[in-house]
């Protein structure tokens, strides 16, 4: 008979279905990775041209194949691998796997994303759900690693507390007094996300106080 410890253990093991899903067949991986890099270095290149509008629309399949083959590897703290994302009609879910010791579960996100409208530049992300396996996750770790990689690349990153969940400001080309990059838009639709955005010389217009208040989700 499984004590509790036995029971924690095949709780944090559960796979969700979800990941499972997301694992693209080996045979598919290579095209649409290609096709992934392709369209973000489109989209790349697009908005770092001035005075234009610039989308890029990227599948679940895409960015999981990117992941598994492993070109993504070094963007993970250690102990973080297979990263797995699936995007729905309003939100996408991320799960990866975590190791640390004995411990070896799958953390699974919900992450709802919109444009908060206070700078153009931004992005926020609510986390709705976090488990580890079927187990509830305490999200501190999980948010100080999502500032160290983001930061480690260049972007900022602000977290407020909204209705109970965390909520993360990130903020692109933070250290310009007039950022370039304007957000106009994301999308989600059942398997894919759409960016839309512009670039200038510099967005006119105030800074508002976005680390003094929590953005509302829409």
């Amino acid at each position: 008979m499984l004590g509790f410890g036995g029971i924690l253990m095949l709780m944090l093991r559960y796979e969700p279905g979800h990941y499972r899903q997301a694992l693209v067949e080996a045979e598919r991986r290579p095209a649409l990775a290609r096709e992934f890099w392709t369209a973000f270095s489109d989209f790349w290149n697009a908005s770092q041209n001035n005075d234009r509008d610039w989308d890029g629309k990227f599948t679940d399949e895409q960015l999981n194949s990117f992941f598994q083959a492993g070109q993504a590897d070094k963007l993970f703290p250690e102990g973080i691998s297979d990263p797995r994302i699936v995007f729905e009609a309003e939100r996408m879910r991320l799960a990866f796997r975590y190791r640390s010791g004995l411990i070896n579960t799958i953390i699974s996100i919900s992450v709802k994303m919109w444009l908060p409208g206070s700078e153009p530049n931004v992005l926020a992300l609510r986390l709705e759900r976090i488990d580890a396996g079927l187990v509830p996750f305490n999200a501190q770790w999980l948010l100080e690693r999502i500032s160290e990689v983001a930061r480690n690349n260049g972007i900022d990153v602000s977290w407020f507390r909204h209705e109970g969940y965390p909520v993360a400001l990130i903020r692109f080309q933070a250290d310009l007094a007039r950022p370039t990059l304007q957000f106009k838009a994301v999308q989600f639709e059942q398997g894919s996300i759409t960016i839309h955005g512009r670039s200038s010389e510099g967005q006119a217009g105030v800074i508002a106080e976005a680390r003094e208040s929590v953005p509302a989700a829409p």
